[in-house]
């Protein structure tokens, strides 16, 4: 299998700098996944390593990661992806989904996310960290 691109919420970065036996963790590490974030995600990531304490930790993920740009303001962003979820300030994480032409978008907020509309009209799988390992095991 080829190498597969995903595009990963804030709270998956988060997660793997907080554990580092977990899903997210073991992902952010794999060479043969291309992990993807939008400017918007590592402005979010920052903020909450900040919180956190964990502020100098992001910095060391970025090189294991590809950064993109939505490219639309707040705006369009709303106007274009607030269907695809539940709470309209994640429309910014499916807009740098799609953007990125990502097939997979990891998040472990499920529930924010209107997984089904996303899949069929968009083409990308939304699921959490533990899954894609899984469909990563079973496709080996």
């Amino acid at each position: 299998m080829g190498k597969i691109q995903v595009f990963l919420d804030a709270d998956v970065i988060i997660s793997s700098l907080l554990s580092k036996t977990g899903a997210s963790y073991e992902i952010i590490n794999r060479t043969k996944v291309i992990k993807v974030i939008s400017k918007i995600v590592k402005n979010e990531i920052e903020e909450v390593a900040k919180r956190l304490g964990l502020f100098h930790e992001p910095k060391k993920l970025y090189k294991n990661l590809k950064i993109v740009s939505v490219n639309a303001t707040k705006e369009d962003v709303l106007k274009s992806y607030q269907e695809y979820v539940f709470d309209r300030e994640d429309s910014h994480v499916v807009a740098g989904a799609k953007k990125s032409k990502s097939k997979f978008l990891l998040t472990h907020n499920i529930k924010h996310y209107n997984v089904n509309k996303i899949n069929s009209d968009l083409g990308i799988k939304v699921i959490k960290p533990g899954n894609f390992l899984q469909y990563l095991r079973s496709s080996s």
